[in-house]
């Protein structure tokens, strides 16, 4: 699923022009800042709980829509406003229609969340692809056809469109009106809401920063470099983290059970964040020549930067779900806002101190990096998982990543050509010692129990049914 949004980036990135990607990406910024109001995580409580009657899905749904229509006038009114902050008054139709997907998303079918409540992923998967496939095709083709920003947001319309509508086609419960259970369910969800919009605030305080001091041009190209650069990270740790939520939930009354399976999701986290994040900033020079085109290539320098940021900022994101399980919602809250605050601060005086895009994508890595110790200071005393635990969970991969990227650096000094050639090169030079110093020091540390065991594991199984597949059976098997 998330592959098809790389690639539709990467086709659109070629269709339409920097400043198409920059409105769209403006109107996003205000849509985006009203509708985190409807992150309120009522699925997430409904998950949570042990039997959850009708009552409580239909006040689910009642609030969940009720939220949705309040978000749309919102919108509608703020749009008008738009110009005096980012000078782009195209951005203003743009956002009016967008307000109906708040909407859209409001009437969702609550049922759906039985997809991850009952561990039935391939449901979601499906759910979730489908919707991404229609939305693809129709961008693309408006895209050929418009050669315009509206290609865009029809495209972001009709992915809701189709998503609601199949949320009825794939569930057979119909939410109906009902406040009966809203306070049991804010009771949980409120820390969660309160999380939520931390989270997402965090993620848009530098383009509302650069917003301000840039035109939409370069809006644009920061846009599209922050998806690239971060999509490889963000689209394998997303469904990771959508899986943990409902398996921990199974095992919350099992304190050694729940520590366990943090932690070997902290190994994972680290192996996948680590090699995709320095992976992609050390090819980023040939990745934007290659996927992007000539007009992107002022987009290089900040692919590197956030490429890492979004390594260093994704590499602890199961310990929201960890605190949500322990019946902590209110903790990580605090800590979200905590660094949502510190973030705002730091970035707003950088941006217009400097007037320079750079300066704040460095500023980002920098206090992600800087505010991990904190994080896991603060769950080490609220669960009683060590610190040392995250060192032996993430110090063989970040190892491996320095040692990735001396492999990478001292194979480009030799080549003497660039492009797609230098770039698969880079990327089976790199991914071969990248893996063979994960588990050479995996091996090196007596091969404990964590992400490298479950790995070979993985292997050792496809391996078998691969060997299935050639060995020709016997009859009394092919009877069996």
């Amino acid at each position: 699923m998330r592959l098809i949004g790389v690639v539709s980036t990467i086709i659109l990135a070629r269709l339409l022009t920097p400043q198409d990607f920059g409105v769209v990406a403006v109107a996003m910024i205000l849509v985006g800042l009203f509708e985190m109001l409807n992150l309120t995580g009522q699925s997430a409580a409904i998950v949570r709980h042990d039997a959850p009657t009708r009552e409580h899905y239909d006040s689910a749904w009642t609030v969940t829509l009720l939220i949705g229509i309040a978000i749309a006038v919102a919108i509608l009114i703020a749009a008008p406003f738009t110009e005096l902050y980012f000078h782009e008054p195209r951005a203003i139709p743009v956002m009016q229609c967008l307000a109906f997907r708040a909407v859209l998303g409001g009437l969702e079918n609550i049922g759906t969340v039985d997809f991850s409540r009952e561990l039935r992923f391939d449901r979601f998967f499906i759910y979730n692809v489908l919707t991404k496939i229609l939305q693809f095709v129709l961008t693309v083709v408006l895209a050929i056809m418009l050669h315009s920003y509206w290609a865009l947001v029809i495209g972001i319309l009709a992915g809701q469109v189709s998503r609601t509508i199949l949320s009825y086609v794939m569930s057979p419960f119909r939410p109906r009106l009902s406040f009966a259970r809203t306070r049991e369910i804010w009771g949980f969800s409120i820390w969660t809401f309160a999380r939520s919009v931390a989270m997402y605030l965090q993620t848009q305080v530098d383009n509302i920063a650069i917003g301000g001091i840039a035109g939409s041009a370069m809006m644009g190209r920061y846009t599209v470099a922050k998806d690239i650069a971060a999509s490889p990270t963000q689209e394998i740790m997303n469904p990771m983290v959508a899986a943990l939520f409902p398996v921990m939930s199974k095992c919350r009354q099992n304190p050694v059970e729940l520590r366990q399976l943090y932690l070997r999701m902290l190994g994972w986290s680290a192996i996948v964040c680590l090699s995709t994040g320095v992976g992609v900033a050390m090819v980023a020079q040939d990745l934007v020549a290659v996927v992007l085109g000539p007009k992107w290539t002022d987009a290089t320098p900040l692919v590197v930067w956030m490429a890492l940021n979004a390594a260093t900022a994704a590499v602890l994101s199961g310990t929201p779900t960890l605190l949500d399980v322990k019946g902590m919602p209110a903790m990580g809250a605090r800590i979200q806002w905590s660094r949502f605050a510190v973030f705002t601060a730091v970035v707003f005086i950088v941006a217009w101190t400097t007037r320079s895009v750079m300066a704040v994508v460095e500023t980002r890595l920098i206090v992600s990096a800087l505010f991990i110790p904190s994080v896991i200071f603060a769950v080490q005393r609220a669960t009683g998982v060590p610190a040392r635990d995250y060192w032996t969970a993430m110090w063989r991969p970040c190892a491996a990543a320095a040692a990735m990227a001396l492999a990478i650096f001292a194979l480009n000094a030799v080549l003497p050509f660039t492009g797609a050639g230098r770039m698969v090169l880079d990327i089976l030079v790199g991914a071969a010692t990248y893996a063979g110093a994960v588990l050479a020091l995996w091996h090196l540390s007596g091969r404990p129990e964590g992400a490298e065991a479950d790995i070979l594991t993985l292997c050792r199984r496809v391996h078998v049914r691969l060997m299935a597949l050639r060995l020709p059976q016997t009859a009394d098997e092919k009877r069996a």
